[in-house]
């Protein structure tokens, strides 16, 4: 997987997104290492184009889940950090996301 090219040393994948998630209207794969949260986008044909947003694990400084019900199921995740980042997907993807970083972060804390 080309994201593999965006680790740093010692970085390991924890989890990688089955769908794809909104961030600033443009679609991504998400990806959790246990030092960075990845937003990663791959596009093009001819002219092949690789997109990716970081954000430090170690920066959080909080997280905050919506959820919207009805036919589309959809959740908005705010991560805090460095950089403010409002990812939205499916629910069901989003709060996987969400405890994941819940976790992490309290990690980090100890």
């Amino acid at each position: 997987m080309p994201i593999n090219d965006f680790l740093v040393p010692e970085e390991q994948i924890k989890f990688i997104g089955t769908k794809e998630i909104e961030y600033s209207n443009r679609k991504y794969t998400l990806c959790i290492t246990n030092k960075r949260i990845l937003l990663y986008k791959k596009s093009g044909i001819v002219n092949k184009c690789e997109d990716i947003i970081c954000e430090k694990i170690d920066r959080l400084e909080g997280l905050e889940y919506k959820e919207k019900g009805g036919l589309f199921n959809l959740a908005k995740i705010t991560i805090k950090g460095g950089i403010k980042i409002d990812i939205k997907g499916h629910s069901e993807e989003v709060k996987k996301i969400f405890q994941l970083l819940e976790c992490l972060k309290y990690m980090k804390q100890k």
